[in-house]
């Protein structure tokens, strides 16, 4: 019985669809292209079944027998239209959703082979890079090994011509260098800083008739300069020391009874000790030793200016000194202590030129000073050193000023030229008889033998 029911309504089912159909096709309403093979999509016979099954699900067919054929068919076919419609949908929507994945998912792995590729690059380029200062330090070395081997042959033709050149002296001044960094080095360790200056020179000098020391204007001399520092500094502390010694003898066209005389006589200690209060600020304690050791004569007479401690000069100041740079101090002393000794006092000296009164052979004298040093070395060949004096003294109201330069132009490690600037003035010194001190001043140009020792 069944099954005569489901052939009749699949009679009825198929009945009802081809008259729908022969309607479809004459209807003016509708393209015949929508249905045309070609634009409609062909349903597989699986889906038609499933379909039908959901069908009879939903629509009992008991139902079916009571109601009118033509509307059940319309109906169902319409039905099985939608169903097909919304199943092709979702499955092209679940297209787009796997085609979107795979689309993110071949994205991702795009951007992650670039970023591999972009380290690749990286390490290529690092590796490049590498390669190329390997290359150029190579070259840098085979150059340095062309170029002494070039020196060395040079050398050698020197050696066997029996000349001395440029060549030999920047070698020398090269292992200069490795010595100043070996000392250097040393030096962290270490609070001490020496140092020696040697030099012997041919010079010529221009010295003013009224210079302390006496001398001609117009010269030629022979100089020899003996300067050692030996300096400390640790912590907050700083201890500096200095001896010098300078000799000169020139000829005298001016004088009748000698052809030399002594021009530059000079023996020098100083030390001063510092603590430090305040950033590039310390205070200070210095003395100054000063003498003349060789005797120096008064133009066609046998009177002496100077002579053997005569004059002594010895200043204590105590204050403050300030460092706002490398190689620049400048002392500022409110208290400040003064002597003039004379060791000699016979017949053939004059003790009056040093302010020292008459019948006696000391000046003491109390005031205050101030002393600015500066060391400039804008060239390893060029070396500036000044240094500027200033004492006031509250008894005697004297004036003393000192200011003293000196540039030393090095032409390689044993020659150097040296330019001396000396003006100076004490009220206290009125040689002759003179009833006002005078600006003396002293000039002196020297080429020769110079050698610094550390």
């Amino acid at each position: 019985m069944q099954t005569k029911t489901c052939f009749l309504i699949f009679a009825l089912l198929w009945g009802v669809h081809s008259i729908y159909a022969a309607h479809i096709w004459q209807s003016d309403t509708i393209s015949t292209d929508i249905l045309s093979n070609d634009s409609l999509p062909t349903i597989p016979d699986s889906l038609l079944r499933a379909s039908r099954l959901q069908l009879d699900s939903v629509i009992p067919v008991d139902t079916l027998k009571d109601q009118d054929a033509m509307v059940v068919g319309f109906d169902e076919d319409e039905m099985l239209l939608r169903m097909v419609a919304q199943q092709g949908e979702d499955i092209r929507q679940r297209d787009s959703l796997v085609r979107d994945s795979l689309l993110n998912d071949l994205y991702a792995q795009e951007r992650q082979l670039e970023k591999q590729l972009q380290g690749v690059r990286d390490s290529i380029l690092n590796l490049r890079a590498n390669e190329i200062a390997q290359a150029a330090f190579s070259d840098s070395i085979a150059r340095l090994q062309h170029l002494q081997d070039s020196v060395a042959q040079e050398m050698a033709k020197e050696k066997r011509a029996g000349q001395i050149t440029v060549t030999k002296s920047l070698i020398k001044d090269t292992e200069e260098d490795m010595k100043d960094m070996k000392r250097n080095r040393k030096n962290i360790y270490s609070p001490w800083r020496m140092d020696a200056l040697v030099q012997l020179q041919m010079a010529q000098s221009y010295i003013s008739k009224n210079w302390y020391q006496g001398g001609n204007e117009f010269n030629l001399n022979i100089l020899s300069v003996l300067k050692g520092n030996i300096n400390y500094s640790k912590d907050n502390l700083i201890w500096e020391n200095l001896g010098e010694w300078r000799t000169g003898f020139a000829n005298t066209p001016g004088d009748t009874l000698r052809l030399f005389n002594t021009n530059d006589d000079l023996f020098r200690i100083y030390s001063k000790a510092g603590y430090q209060i305040a950033k590039n600020l310390y205070i200070s304690a210095s003395a100054d030793l000063r003498t003349s050791i060789w005797d120096t004569w008064k133009a066609n007479t046998y009177n002496r200016k100077t002579a053997y401690g005569t004059p002594t000069r010895f200043n204590i100041d105590i204050g403050l000194d300030y460092k706002p740079v490398k190689d620049l101090s400048i002392v500022l002393a409110p208290a400040s202590y003064k002597l003039v000794h004379a060791l000699q006092t016979d017949s053939t000296i004059t003790v009056t030129d040093y302010g020292i009164p008459a019948g006696k052979d000391i000046l003491n004298d109390v005031g205050s000073s101030m002393r600015v040093k500066y060391k400039y070395t804008p060239l390893r060949e060029i070396v500036l050193e000044t240094e500027f004096y200033i004492n006031y003294t509250y008894l005697k109201h004297t004036l003393e000023v000192d200011w003293q330069t000196t540039c030393n132009f090095v032409i390689n490690r044993f020659l150097t030229t040296r330019i001396t600037l000396h003006p100076r003035y004490d009220s206290s010194y009125k040689p002759n008889g003179a009833t006002k001190a005078k600006i003396q001043f002293k000039e002196m140009l020297s080429i020769g033998f110079s050698h610094t020792f550390r």
